[in-house]
């Protein structure tokens, strides 16, 4: 009975004994595979060029599968916290400062990062919230299909039923979709984009916007906003100085004397001569309120070329009054001022302000609205499609943003049709406004904007805000303006936010977008072979 008994007791031990050996290779079985995410890819949003404007810069990591050996290659190649997990013995995926030939034991592979600091553009692409869904700009208004193109890279790994590395196993990087190059294609050229943020660090537009048209189609080439804020950091600039999430170029603002060119358009489209003159004394008083001119002594005898280049006050004061209220709100509103301009799906330049039928009524309103005060306000966005109209011969565009959607292959599905335009003034008038900017610039209050290597046209102003700070008022300065002068390219808008004079503040930056951009044009015609260059025997 004994030896029957042991046998039982025996057996029930072996039989336990199997059950958990199965057990355990159950286990094996079940985490043999261990996989790792690496990297998430979002859509893409790219310039006219193709330059992608986002996913742009590049993370080295590595794939690991711990022992000693990995542990001396990757020694000085990571931070100490990554390095103590390579330590631990299991396998893992870490960032790199330098991409090296991949061993049996680390492999190494690229990720992109989806803003680089200093991101370039940023009021325009905007952000994303913790979870990766668009919050802000581009990353908002097509959240969906950059969604839709997004992607995954995961590491696989094979293991031991604790977690360990395999020896002689293989390391797997998986592509779901990763780095796909659907996304949304821009007007924007990368190139002018840069241009316009280095001319305003290099004279210090700390706050306000600078737009760069194309002016025969009013396709934006650059846009930008000072201060801007950092959409892999946004925390750090909530509470910033400044408002650096107002995208001023977007924003209305009081205009002041680049209003004058609309004051023109209206005189001549109602058949007043440029040869209108007036005897600037220094002031004009009309409606009993009395209008002083920025030269106190006054300037003499104006007419519409002398009264532009000098930016007289009391001038187009008196053009307006013979031209009718009611005739300058209607170029003002044809040129587009008064209306929001969608370039996304919630990316709106806002209307701004224009004073009403009633208002204009009082000859006191008119005298203000004639040289840009009053209650008018426009967004540089808005002043920009002013000035690219009289540059392509008096045809109006609205500004747009968007060229194209592309599917995961970068293929376009759906492309953007601007409209065709309307003319809202005649050849004749927007060539005698032509010749009126380009002279204020040769000659006039806009010539600290002549560039050195070619001509432009344009306009100064400096409006008043409203806005007190210590006792004194703040000062909204301007620079509208395009180049070349007779064969127009690029509409260009300069605007500071808390200015002290526009030939200081605007037209230098103004000037220095413009010669480089010239010399940018330059240098691709030179890289272009002449004909008799490529038919040589």
């Amino acid at each position: 009975m004994y030896t029957v008994f042991a046998l039982c007791v025996w057996g029930l031990n072996l039989r336990l004994a199997m059950l958990s050996e199965g057990n355990e290779t159950a286990g094996y079985v079940a985490d043999s595979v261990r996989t790792i995410t690496a990297a998430q890819s979002r859509g893409y949003i790219y310039d006219r060029n193709y330059i992608p404007l986002v996913n742009g810069a590049a993370v080295h990591m590595a794939a690991v599968m711990p022992d000693d050996s990995a542990v001396d290659a990757l020694a000085g190649q990571t931070d100490g916290a990554s390095l103590d997990l390579v330590k631990e013995g299991k396998p893992c995926v870490i960032q790199v400062r330098k991409r090296r030939v991949s061993t049996e034991n680390v492999r190494y592979f690229d990720v992109t990062t989806r803003y680089s600091s200093g991101e370039s553009l940023a009021h325009t692409i905007g952000y994303l919230d913790a979870e990766g869904k668009g919050v802000f700009g581009l990353e908002k208004s097509f959240d969906s299909l950059l969604s839709e193109c997004a992607g995954t890279l995961t590491v696989r790994f094979e293991t031991d039923g604790k977690g360990q590395a395999l020896p002689g196993s293989r390391i797997t990087l998986i592509d779901d979709n990763y780095d796909s190059k659907g996304g949304v294609r821009l007007t924007i050229d990368a190139a002018l984009q840069t241009i316009c943020e280095e001319a305003s660090e290099k004279y210090s537009l700390d706050c306000g916007a600078i737009v760069v048209l194309d002016n025969e189609t009013s396709q934006i080439l650059a846009k930008a906003s000072f201060p801007s804020f950092d959409p892999a950091d946004v925390a750090s600039s909530l509470t910033a100085e400044n408002a650096p999430f107002l995208d001023r170029a977007l924003t209305p603002y009081a205009v002041g004397s680049v209003f004058k060119v609309i004051t023109a358009a209206a005189a001549l489209e109602s058949g007043i001569a440029a040869d209108f003159s007036y005897e600037c004394t220094g002031s004009i008083e009309v409606g009993g309120i009395r209008f002083h001119c920025h030269k106190r002594e006054g300037h003499g005898a104006m007419d519409m070329q002398s009264a532009m280049e000098q930016s007289c006050n009391p001038y187009f004061i008196a053009l307006a009054q013979q031209t009718g209220g009611r005739t300058l709100l209607s170029m003002a509103k044809a040129l587009g001022l008064g209306k929001t301009i969608e370039l996304a799906d919630g990316m709106t330049a806002g209307a701004g302000v224009l004073p009403t039928e009633e208002e204009l009524q009082n000859a006191g309103s008119v005298a203000n609205f004639a040289f840009g005060q009053g209650s008018l306000s426009a967004a540089p966005l808005q002043m920009a499609a002013v000035y690219a109209c009289i540059a392509n011969g008096g045809v109006y565009r609205e500004p747009y943003l968007l060229l194209e959607q592309l599917n995961n292959n970068g293929d376009s599905f759906a492309q953007f049709i601007p409209d065709a335009g309307t003319r809202v003034m005649s050849r004749q008038t927007a060539e005698s406004l032509q010749a009126l900017l380009q002279s204020t610039v040769e000659q006039g209050s806009g010539q600290a904007a002549k560039p050195k290597n070619g001509t432009a046209a344009g306009k100064t102003a400096t409006a008043q805000s409203g806005v007190y700070e210590d006792g004194e008022e703040v000062l909204r300065t301007w620079f509208c303006g395009y180049f070349p002068a007779k064969a127009p390219q690029y509409t260009v808008v300069v605007m500071k936010e808390d200015g002290d004079s526009p030939i200081a503040d605007c037209a230098p930056v103004f000037r220095e977008i413009a010669e480089r951009i010239l010399s940018m044009e330059e240098q691709k015609d030179a890289a272009v072979p002449s004909e008799e260059g490529t038919t040589g025997a």
